[in-house]
């Protein structure tokens, strides 16, 4: 968890984060001085204005209409009065008024590890932004590293006041926080040259003026807090940090269960060099066994795609399961940056099911996007359901399996973008036995596939718990998790988002059988929809919770 191993050497681009409303009185007294002192230093300071919803009434608009990302970064602070202002995160913390051109030139005296460059461009009948986010290290760093993409209103002017302080002009507004309010985990450690390329988009909601749209992405390390480096996006290309340089960006088309004994990748390749890519050499593997080749050609200018059909594989399934990517000599040469030119991709044996299996769903607000099939090992469609058509409903249909067999389950989304995040907070699970979860998924693009086998024999049903009751749930963020234990295991409790992040972790280590009366407080995060984890030994329970 060491922030910063050796200074470098780029200049640092300071980061304001203020929180404030246009319900507060303070607010308005001293964000006139503060905004002025922000744009005389505009070359070495920008800022993220989110707002909260209070002092009473609370109807600060820029709050209502994104609650959840301004409460998120107010948990994240712990922030309780407004206004309040960040600087690099853990650099400076207190009001507005107490930021002068001394405090500001310090901050950015810090030389910082990063060098970044963000570009952001809008659809042509505005209404979507992309970002796309370069950042390069130009030291060593390490630590727990996420990157934070950030959209904003530079302006917002409104006749009258919107709130009850007199405040007509907001600046740097925040608007929305991409992917979402937890940013995206980019490597623990770089070495100087080692870079990462992030590419966002957001369907635009709540814009008063597309003109005054602009990105603020940062780098901070979640362990301290510390923001390493931050930049302000142009409409400028980025620049390319090589020249020659392929990457194996991901791969699709694969499952994270299998039975089946074979895989079917596609594989998806981008240009991250100045240069055209023409041709790269590809080698793949399963589990260490025989290395098959594709050599790929066309034309791919800087940032560009292509998805590769690496076609079907066979091997012998083992518990833990992992397909090996390399793309080499790009355009015939050698690359210039070759972190990026390998992609490992892990996968387990499936798990055997017996007795009742149910398809468990909570749709999200594009539920007509949303369909699934069941397949059995000939590749027939033995079960399918959707589309749906209420938001928000759960959904609990029997899979129909009465024979041993490898069967195969596919989610899709046809809008492309799964089942979380801008359209609501879906989620689904093939649950079996006394609800354990064979797999599960929220955060995926237009499909997501997964394999089970199951044994009309059965298993042992004996399970480690019953009774299993958590609530209030809703709740302020204690929750009471009572149950009954039934064998003598190790327990531990985790809280996650929906995009499979590890919030909130409890080792209660082992715990003899009996009744249990736990407390599980989880108020830090925030308003929002989670996901409660509870192992004992080798089975899980899992169950949606609520914060309000």
């Amino acid at each position: 968890m060491i922030s910063v191993l050796t200074f470098g050497q780029s200049q640092r681009l300071v980061v304001a984060e203020e929180f404030t409303s246009a319900t507060c009185g303070p607010c308005a007294s001293q964000n006139p001085a503060f905004d002025a002192l922000l744009q005389q230093n505009a070359g070495i300071i920008t800022s993220i204005k989110y707002h909260m919803s209070w002092p009473m009434p609370g109807n600060d608009p820029m709050y209502l209409q994104n609650p959840e990302d301004n409460n998120a970064r107010r948990s994240y602070y712990g922030v309780n009065s407004v206004p309040h202002v960040f600087l690099d995160g853990n650099y400076f913390s207190g009001m507005p008024v107490q930021v002068t051109q001394n405090t500001i030139n310090s901050a950015a005296a810090i030389p910082s590890p990063f060098e970044m460059q963000v570009q952001h461009r809008l659809s042509p009948n505005h209404d979507s932004i992309y970002v796309t986010t370069l950042i390069k290290a130009t030291d060593n760093v390490s630590g727990d590293l996420v990157a934070h993409v950030v959209v904003i209103e530079k302006h917002i002017h409104f006749n009258s006041p919107p709130g009850t302080n007199g405040e007509r002009d907001f600046y740097n507004v925040m608007k929305k926080m991409l992917p979402d309010k937890n940013g995206t985990s980019i490597h623990s450690t770089f070495t100087s040259g080692d870079y990462v390329i992030l590419q966002n988009s957001w369907l635009l909601a709540n814009v008063y003026d597309t003109s005054q749209l602009a990105v603020v992405s940062f780098v901070q390390n979640d362990f301290n807090k510390n923001i390493h480096q931050g930049a302000l996006s142009s409409t400028d290309p980025i620049t390319p940090p090589y020249a020659n340089d392929a990457e194996i960006l991901n791969v699709g088309n694969v499952t994270s269960k299998n039975c089946s004994g074979k895989i079917h990748p596609y594989v998806t390749i981008r240009n991250n060099g100045s240069n055209t890519l023409t041709s790269l050499h590809i080698e793949y593997s399963v589990n260490e066994g025989e290395t098959f080749t594709y050599d790929w050609t066309g034309s791919l200018d800087f940032l560009e795609t292509d998805v590769i059909d690496l076609g079907e594989i066979q091997f012998t399934v083992a518990d833990t399961n992992s397909l090996v990517i390399n793309g080499l000599n790009p355009n015939g040469i050698g690359d210039d940056y070759t972190p990026n030119n390998e992609l490992y991709y892990t996968f387990y044996r499936a798990p055997v099911l017996s007795g009742t299996v149910n398809m468990f769903m909570i749709l999200d607000d594009h539920p007509e996007e949303t369909t699934w099939q069941l397949k059995n090992s000939s590749g027939e469609i033995i079960q399918e359901g959707g589309p749906y058509s209420n938001p928000g409903a759960m959904v609990i249909e029997p899979l129909n399996i009465t024979q041993n067999d490898c069967y195969e389950v596919i989610v899709r989304d046809a809008g492309g973008n799964g089942m979380c995040c801008d359209f609501g907070n879906g989620y689904y699970a093939v649950i079996y036995g006394n609800n354990q979860t064979a797999f599960e998924g929220s955060a995926f693009d237009s499909l997501q596939r997964n394999e089970l086998s199951y044994d009309v024999v059965g298993m042992n049903e004996f399970k480690a718990y019953s009774n299993v009751n958590i609530g209030p749930n809703p709740s302020t963020g204690i929750f009471n998790v009572n149950f009954i234990l039934q064998k003598d295991v190790n327990v531990s409790l985790a809280v996650y988002d929906f995009l499979g992040k590890e919030l909130v972790t409890v080792d209660k280590g082992f715990q003899n059988r009996g009744e249990k009366r736990w407390k599980v407080d989880v108020s830090a995060l925030g308003r929002g929809i989670y996901l409660f984890e509870m192992k004992l030994g080798d089975e899980t329970f899992v169950k949606k919770i609520a914060v309000e």
